[in-house]
Formats: C-alpha cells, sequence, structure tokens
C-alpha cells in the first residue's frame, strides 16, 4: 500500500535520526537508510527507541490531537467564536474524509507502530554482552508496549467501541506486527476485527510485562517518560475494562496499586503547590509524555491551544462540566469562570495547562487515579464488590473534595458516580468520548452561544473517518459508515 509504504520509509529514517519531519513522508524507498544498521547494538536499539517516544510528542497525537478531540467531540469542551480554525469540524460535527487531523493523527500513530514492528524484528535478534541483554530486553518490552498503545488509540478513534457488535465483530483498524523495507514487503491490508485488534494489544502488553522486570533497566523508576513493567500493567488494566473484561482490569489495576510505587498527590498539591498534575515526573504519574525547553511543539503544544494568553486559547470548558464539579472540589480550579478576549463573556477558561515559558509540562498518558478508578468500575461491574468499588471511588473523589460524604450506593447508581468522577477527574486529558461510547450513553454536544448537537448512542460520527488519501491508496480499505 503506497500510503503505509511512505510511512515505513519514513519510520526508518526516524529511527536513524530519532527524530522525524514532514519531509519525511515524501523520502522514495532508495534513499532510506538500510534496516540492518539501524538497530546493531545496545546504543542503537536505545536511540530507536527513544525515537519512537518522540512521535507521541506529535501535535497529531498526545501533543495535542488525541488530547482535545475526545473532550470536544463529548460534553466538556467547545471551540470559542474567536478561532484559529483547528478542530472546528470536530466542534460541529461535520468532518469530512479529507480531514487533515485524521490524517495526521492515522499517520503518526502508524509510523509509532512501525518503528516499534522494527525495534522488536531486529532488538529480539541482537547478539549483545551478557551485561546488556536485561536492557536490550527492557527496550524490547518497551517496544511491544507502544506498539499496543498506538494499536489501541487507532481503535479508539477510528472504529466504534468493543461492545458495539457481539463478539467485537465489527471493523477495526489494520493490524501490523511486521513491516518491510521493500515494495515488495508492502500488502495492501484490509481492516481486521476489533476483538483482532484487541486480542493483539493484550498480547503485546502481556509480552512488555514479561520483558520488563518490576525496576526498570537503563533508567530511573522516577523517569515517567518510559514505559515501565507497571506502566504496561496500568495500560493493560484500561484495555481489559474497554473489552468488559473486568475480573482480569481488576487483577492488573490492583497489581498497580498494591505495588506500591507511585502515589496520589495530595488535595493541597493536586492543582498548585510545587509538585502539582502539571509537574512532570511527580508521584502519581504512572507514563507521561515528556516535553523541555529544546524538545517541544511551540505554538502547536497543548497549553497553546487551551490557555488563554498563550498562542490561541480556543478550548473553552462547558458550564455542563464546570458545573459538575462542586465549590469545594479543588479541580474546579482547573479552570476559571471569565472572559475569552474578543469572544464568549463569560467562559470558562480551561487552566489544566500552562507552562509558557519552559515548557516542561507532560502529557499525562495513565496516572495513579486512573487505575483507582479502573478497578472501582471493575468492581462494581462485578457481583457483590459494590463496598470494594465505593472505597476505591472515594479515594479519588475525597482527595478531590474532602467534603465530600461517603459514597453508599450500590449497583447501577454505583455505576452512574463513578463515571461521574471519571468526567471530573480526566477533564481535558483525552477519555470522555470513550467513557460515554463504550458505556453506550447517548449525550449533548455543547457549542458556543447555547447551541447543542444531539449524539445518539452509537452514533457512527463518535469515530474518525479513515483518511482519503489511504482510501485511495488502499483497494482493500473500508470506510467508516458515517463517512461513505
Amino acid at each position: 500500500m503506497k500510503k503505509l509504504y511512505k510511512i515505513v520509509c519514513a519510520s526508518m529514517i526516524a529511527l536513524s535520526l530519532s527524530a522525524c519531519s514532514k519531509d519525511f513522508l515524501e523520502i522514495n524507498p532508495e534513499q532510506q537508510m538500510a534496516v540492518d544498521v539501524v538497530v546493531i547494538d545496545l546504543p542503537t536499539t536505545k536511540a530507536a527507541v527513544m525515537g519512537t517516544y518522540t512521535m507521541l510528542q506529535s501535535a497529531a497525537y498526545y501533543g495535542r490531537s488525541i488530547v482535545v478531540l475526545p473532550d470536544l467531540m463529548a460534553d466538556n469542551m467547545y471551540i470559542s467564536r474567536k478561532n484559529s480554525n483547528r478542530y472546528t469540524s470536530y466542534d460541529l460535527y461535520t468532518t469530512n474524509t479529507n480531514d487533515g487531523t485524521a490524517s495526521g493523527s492515522w499517520n503518526i500513530m502508524y509510523r509509532t507502530i512501525v518503528n516499534a514492528n522494527i525495534i522488536i524484528a531486529k532488538g529480539e535478534k541482537l547478539t549483545v554482552a551478557t551485561s546488556e541483554q536485561a536492557e536490550v530486553n527492557h527496550l524490547v518490552g518497551e517496544a511491544y508496549a507502544l506498539r499496543a498503545l498506538a494499536h489501541f488509540d487507532l481503535l479508539r478513534l477510528y472504529a466504534l467501541p468493543y461492545n458495539a457488535t457481539a463478539g467485537a465483530t465489527h471493523l477495526g483498524v489494520p493490524v501490523l506486527i511486521k513491516s518491510g523495507t521493500s515494495k515488495e514487503d508492502i500488502i495492501n491490508p484490509k481492516r481486521n476485527t476489533v476483538k483482532e485488534g484487541y486480542t493483539q494489544i493484550v498480547d503485546d502488553l502481556k509480552k512488555a510485562i514479561a520483558l520488563m522486570p518490576t525496576t526498570p533497566v537503563g533508567f530511573s523508576a522516577s523517569n515517567k517518560g518510559h514505559i515501565s513493567h507497571y506502566a504496561a500493567k496500568a495500560l493493560l488494566a484500561r484495555v481489559y475494562l474497554y473489552m468488559e473484561d473486568y475480573p482480569n482490569a481488576e487483577l492488573m489495576a490492583n497489581d498497580v496499586i498494591t505495588a506500591n510505587k507511585f502515589t496520589l498527590l495530595t488535595n493541597a498539591n493536586l492543582v498548585s503547590g510545587s509538585t502539582n498534575f502539571r509537574t512532570q515526573n511527580n508521584a502519581e504519574a504512572i507514563f507521561e509524555v515528556v516535553y523541555n525547553s529544546t524538545s517541544n511543539l511551540g505554538t502547536d503544544r497543548l497549553a497553546a491551544f487551551l490557555f488563554q494568553g498563550s498562542s490561541y486559547g480556543d478550548g473553552l470548558a462547558t458550564d455542563d462540566l464546570y458545573n459538575a464539579y462542586s465549590v469545594t472540589d479543588v479541580r474546579r480550579g482547573f479552570m476559571t469562570k471569565s472572559s475569552r478576549s474578543g469572544g464568549e463573556n463569560p467562559a470558562n477558561l480551561i487552566t489544566k495547562y500552562n507552562n509558557i515559558t519552559t515548557f516542561e509540562e507532560g502529557v499525562k498518558v495513565i496516572r495513579l487515579s486512573e487505575v483507582y478508578l479502573i478497578r472501582a468500575e471493575a468492581r462494581a461491574k462485578q457481583t457483590g464488590k459494590d463496598a470494594l468499588a465505593a472505597a476505591d471511588l472515594d479515594v479519588i473523589a475525597k482527595r478531590a473534595d474532602a467534603s465530600k460524604p461517603t459514597t453508599t450506593a450500590t449497583g447501577a447508581a454505583l455505576q452512574t458516580l463513578i463515571l461521574e468522577e471519571n468526567r471530573k477527574e480526566f477533564a481535558f486529558e483525552g477519555h470522555r468520548l470513550f467513557d460515554l461510547t463504550r458505556n453506550k450513553l447517548a449525550f449533548t454536544k455543547h457549542r458556543t452561544g447555547g447551541l447543542t448537537i444531539a449524539i445518539p448512542t452509537n452514533s457512527n460520527k463518535t469515530v474518525l473517518p479513515i483518511p482519503l488519501a489511504e482510501m485511495n491508496a488502499n483497494p482493500n480499505m473500508q470506510q467508516n459508515e458515517a463517512y461513505k
């Protein structure tokens, strides 16, 4: 497939340079660096893995889009009437197959997968000194986890939830676990089923967990910019939850919590303080995408899109979200009720990301509070575990709001409270749409000026279109129903 072949070529060069640029998508196959000289020893394997992590930094991935879209397409965020024309079609639910956001995210996620494939294929065959083998194994484990994460994110964005059909037999995305380096190796893949995609994700995360010991090799446990053993377990807990495999979701979440490797931030430090949510490598973070003064997205960064006084400040919080917090909930401090210069007055300005000086503000992929709420939901959806689920819920809810009464709800009411807590805890972290759709909930999409769009249960418009360039390049590719 021509499109994915260009992604392969791009990724090969990115591996060799530990960086990437838009020009890489246009490089011809004969210009690429031979695969045999990319991953040949421990230093080159390490460089290749670090090059793959940089792809997650992209504005088309965790740098912005995968954080913004799930809140914008749900009921947490809308685009100001004064805007830079970013994501406006998603705010209107008028996205088409030629959308640049959809194609940019698709491309960077598959480039991540291709890089991971090459690291896995080459890394597993490396012969290194005995003293280096453990670190090589860990790096390969990280590659397995990165491949799983990218496939998972593709499924979340471009396919309906796991439970949309019995047995998850509906269309997912192409699952790529091998990446060739010549035109002869490239095929025109069909879309796998969602079940096949999730099966591969689970297998990859299990492999990663097996390869990475509980104490990281090659970096400090305090460095949350790498995927560790427990980060892979936390991600697997989330995957099992999306699959409605509640016993295994609880098991994985319990392993992470009881390991005592991570600590919740306090009520006083969650929003402010010398170490808070925004602080990179804080005690609560399990895995995050890190940035610094030389490795950042400039005006394309997340804070530039959300924070007033930065480059754009286009994204605003809905009244519906703002009013979901009690006045004693410190998380309301991630917003401020004010006005948007030249735009809405009043407006709920988002302040969850605000570092516009040093740029050292990580994007949290998964943190300990989510693992508690994964365990809470998994327990609430099993028989006889409501009390345990309520206790987990209260760990997070009372951390944020010390005046909150102890939860006594059971059954469906308890499950609703857990979903609401997820909304409040992870606002502007890229969760809300997926929580709504996997629970088969209709919702109201809010827009500026009090306008609304009713989104019904199982709406096909809650998934992104397969990019037009991909459709044109691959005769076996099928478009999502809403975009045919």
